[in-house]
């Protein structure tokens, strides 16, 4: 064999050992190396941390809508403060919240909280009756009511872990509560600050969330959802309902 078909012999059996090699498995450590998906459980539909034991079912994140009506009373235990009622669970939030916004020097208006579904109809059908007595068409005066009150059943003031909360000034300008009161530093901390206390603006002011809601911008509406939940919905700038499907979709049910 002369000097060339050695060369060309050399090089024939390194292609095929390399070949050979490729083609072998590899070993555990080499594997783990390789396979390093990250759990999709844990993402979000944009890739963000969702916060940990977070789930859809969680009883803060219940979802109540037209699309997600409870025609039924939900049950909870209920207390009682400045006279409305709200679920016992939120109670001390509610406080601390509040306890902050007067540190800060507002002192604060809880106007509404839980609501029975025959109380939101009569709220629901006055503010109808009201539109009508004003000059509005029946089918106008009722599209006008649902544009800021959800029909009986669809209302989350049924959960009792809703409040509308407002500034003593803001309320006194806006009695029947108006998107007008953010012009207040008052309502403007409130709004600010929410997510500290576990609470988020549930009705914003943008046409996407509106979309997802069906309500317009409401300034003094907050919800509770647990203070991970809050703030992570804020940083991220999501509704309830985008939020739960962001948990559904990732598998935290």
């Amino acid at each position: 064999m002369n000097k060339g078909q050695k060369i060309i012999g050399a090089l024939i059996l390194i292609g095929v050992v390399g070949a050979v090699i490729g083609y072998l498995p590899m070993n555990k450590n080499q594997q783990r190396k390789v396979q390093q998906p990250v759990k999709q459980s844990k993402l979000g539909q944009a890739g963000h941390q969702l916060p940990k034991g977070a789930e859809a079912s969680d009883w803060q994140l219940l979802l109540v809508n037209k699309q997600h009506m409870h025609k039924k009373e939900i049950n909870f235990k209920k207390v009682t403060v400045d006279t409305k009622q709200l679920d016992q669970r939120i109670e001390r939030p509610l406080a601390d919240f509040r306890a902050g916004a007067k540190k800060a020097g507002y002192a604060t208006t809880l106007v509404s909280g839980y609501r029975s579904i025959a109380y939101q109809t009569q709220i629901y059908d006055q503010s109808i009756s009201q539109h009508e007595a004003d000059g509005l068409g029946q089918s106008e005066a009722t599209k006008l009511t649902q544009s800021v009150i959800q029909t009986p059943g669809s209302s989350e003031h049924q959960t009792g872990l809703a409040v509308d909360l407002a500034g003593n000034d803001a309320v006194a300008k806006y009695p029947e509560l108006m998107a007008q009161m953010d012009e207040f530093k008052s309502q403007q901390w409130l709004i600010q600050h929410a997510p500290d206390y576990g609470f988020v603006l549930r009705y914003m002011r943008d046409q996407k969330s509106v979309s997802q809601t069906g309500i317009d911008y409401e300034s003094w509406h907050f919800r509770y959802v647990g203070i991970e939940n809050a703030k992570y919905m804020t940083k991220h700038h999501l509704t309830l309902e985008a939020y739960v499907d962001e948990l559904k979709k990732s598998g935290k049910i």
